[in-house]
């Protein structure tokens, strides 16, 4: 089975492929929530099928939840920074805590 990749959006919502390509890798758009694309095929004699559908739902980007404690400590005290908190439609993979230094 061949596969063409392509982009499919708003100004640009259709590609036609010909046998034996039957495939085609999309890029979705960066916004979550539900998309769907459909497909029909047209045979050697010119006859077009029903269209099929299908619907994908694009994951949300995550939420980062960030607490310090405790929220005031002395010069050179230690504090406890956790994104326990944060949350995602996934699973997260890790957390990047960076100092931000006073402007």
């Amino acid at each position: 089975m061949a596969t063409s990749v392509v982009t499919l959006s708003a100004s640009s919502p259709s590609t036609t492929t010909t046998a034996p390509t039957s495939s085609v890798e999309v890029t979705v758009p960066n916004v979550a929530g539900s998309v769907k694309f459909s497909l029909v095929v047209t045979d050697n004699l010119g006859q077009k099928s029903a269209a099929a559908v299908a619907e994908v739902t694009i994951q949300a980007p995550p939420t980062a939840v960030l607490s310090a404690t405790p929220a005031v400590v002395a010069e050179n005290g230690t504090i406890t920074l956790s994104g326990a908190t944060s949350t995602s439609s996934g699973s997260i993979a890790s957390y990047d805590f960076s100092y931000v230094p006073v402007t």
